[in-house]
């Protein structure tokens, strides 16, 4: 082989591998958070507060606030805890008035997350007053995931969504993939300007 001919392949090996890792670059930015503007349907099913409270959700949801909803389960081990974290840090920036937003975390595992299980859940993050953990019937909670278009496996996917609604609004900004901290808190503030 010629000292050219390998130069050559050197060449090639090197222009492939950029234009590989390009790819991995661009591929990685693409799938890390995704936002997208939509519609819902609130069903109208009863589900429990980690209080034992029964609540109406269309009621419920149909709030003054700005609301920040999300999917958990307790046992969920790759992307719920990460929310957590983000939901209560968010919470920690809005201090002393928690309350000036709703944040609810409804549970896709009613079976095994009762109102006594996500009280401890909801107390492992330091959760305060103006966020709700929710859980309920098998089928109604089946109801509300095919009503926001989510699936269990978005969670073993990392593409659980977060949906936010400003008040007043009937559209939601929905967030898959990996949200960061910093657009958390810009959507956050998005929805208190109006003309959003």
């Amino acid at each position: 082989m010629t000292r050219n001919t390998r130069l050559a392949k050197i060449a090639l090996s090197i222009t492939l591998s950029v234009l590989a890792m390009t790819l991995l670059i661009i591929t990685c930015n693409n799938q890390r958070s995704k936002r997208q503007v939509a519609e819902y349907q609130v069903p109208d099913v009863t589900l429990i507060k980690h209080t034992g409270e029964a609540v109406q959700l269309i009621d419920y949801l149909a709030t003054a606030k700005p609301l920040i909803l999300e999917f958990i389960y307790t046992g969920c081990t790759t992307v719920c805890p990460v929310m957590m974290i983000k939901f209560a840090n968010l919470q920690r920036r809005l201090e002393p008035d928690t309350e000036q937003v709703l944040m609810v975390s409804i549970s896709i595992d009613p079976e095994n997350d009762t109102p006594e299980v996500l009280t401890r859940y909801r107390e492992q993050y330091q959760a305060q007053p103006g966020w709700d953990l929710l859980t309920g019937s098998v089928a109604d909670i089946r109801k509300v995931m095919d009503a926001f278009n989510t699936r269990p496996t978005d969670m073993a996917t990392l593409d659980t969504p977060v949906l936010l609604r400003a008040p007043g609004s009937q559209s939601w900004v929905r967030l898959t993939g990996e949200i960061d901290s910093r657009t958390f808190w810009s959507e956050y503030q998005n929805l208190l300007t109006p003309d959003q």
